[in-house]
């Protein structure tokens, strides 16, 4: 999430969010595949339907493509190694909360940011870069992901990226993982929420579970029980991770983590907790523990940090802990 300075522009954030959530149709209690939020745990890997509209672009190369889907315009940049190995591993990244203005093309700033294509080289992963829609309030307008409802575009999205992948790159459906920063990583809660029977694991950088937002009737990114036992490495920036600041705290991003990971381990999932104390940013280490955690990880296959221990892992070192 951007942070934007000054207290009468703060103000009005309340307001932007008065009453307000994405675009996505639907509040019941069944995903947009078909999947039944909060019903028995499921057994195995979820199915791959076709996608809503039928068609996939061309997804096989790295670059940003126009996708269509739940007969919407949607973008979505794929980082794809330049030699692509068979069955390798999908990795989808949700970006923040931004301004169109000043960031008008999100999931290409965060490929470029954080050097995706050299990670996708080196590991042999494929990332997906998918664009939240725009929240338009007040004057001001949002790249924000759909965190209120079960069923939503943004859900569905995620099942359509998951199939073209699927039958374009021919990745491994058993190593697909969800990572997401800020207003990114609450929406990685919700589709570990609705979606955790087609996840390898989770990684959140500053999210969290059951936010209380000033306006909001019910908390957003609400916690139900993933349908799949979902590895999480949750990180988050201490005392300072907070949005926007400027003198007010609307979302607690450590108090926030800290309720997913309660929730979490609770229903019996694998957690390791880290702080880095260095605010709403994402550290260098905080990339090298994401890196080692996705390649840790596949469906139905025990998770060797959890038999090693974190402490047999320099990546985790004394900023994080694990938790049961």
């Amino acid at each position: 999430m951007v942070f934007i300075g000054g207290i009468m522009r703060t103000l009005l954030l309340a307001f932007i969010f008065s009453g307000c959530g994405s675009d996505g149709k639907g509040t019941d209690d069944t995903g947009a595949g078909g999947w039944d939020v909060g019903s028995e745990p499921a057994s195995s890997l979820a199915p791959v339907d076709p996608p809503s509209n039928g068609s996939c672009p061309n997804i096989g190369e790295s670059g940003t493509v126009n996708f269509v889907s739940s007969n919407e315009d949607r973008v979505v940049t794929m980082v794809v190694p330049e030699d692509p190995p068979e069955n390798m591993p999908l990795v989808y990244f949700f970006h923040g909360l931004m301004d169109p203005g000043g960031t008008p093309n999100p999931t290409e700033y965060m490929a470029s940011g954080l050097n995706l294509q050299s990670i996708a080289d080196r590991l042999g992963v494929a990332f997906a870069l998918p664009q939240s829609g725009v929240l338009s309030r007040m004057g001001f307008s949002f790249f924000m992901w759909n965190v209120e409802d079960v069923e939503s575009a943004d859900i569905v999205l995620f099942d359509d990226i998951r199939s073209c992948a699927d039958s374009e790159l021919g990745i491994d459906l058993r190593r697909v993982h969800a990572v997401g920063m800020s207003g990114g990583a609450l929406f990685t809660t919700v589709v570990a929420r609705d979606r955790g029977d087609a996840l390898a694991s989770m990684v959140e950088m500053s999210g969290g579970s059951d936010v209380d937002m000033l306006t909001f009737d019910s908390p957003l990114s609400a916690y139900s029980t993933p349908r799949y036992p979902t590895p999480a490495l949750l990180i988050s920036g201490g005392e300072s991770d907070i949005w926007p600041g400027g003198g007010l705290t609307l979302v607690d991003f450590s108090a926030a983590t800290d309720t997913l990971a309660d929730r979490l381990v609770d229903d019996g999932h694998f957690v390791v907790r880290c702080e880095h104390g260095g605010g709403h940013s994402i550290p260098y280490a905080g990339m090298q523990a994401a890196e080692l955690w996705i390649e840790s990880h596949a469906f139905e296959e025990a998770s060797p940090i959890e038999t090693d221990g974190i402490d047999a892992y320099a990546e985790f070192d004394d900023w994080c802990t694990l938790l049961n």
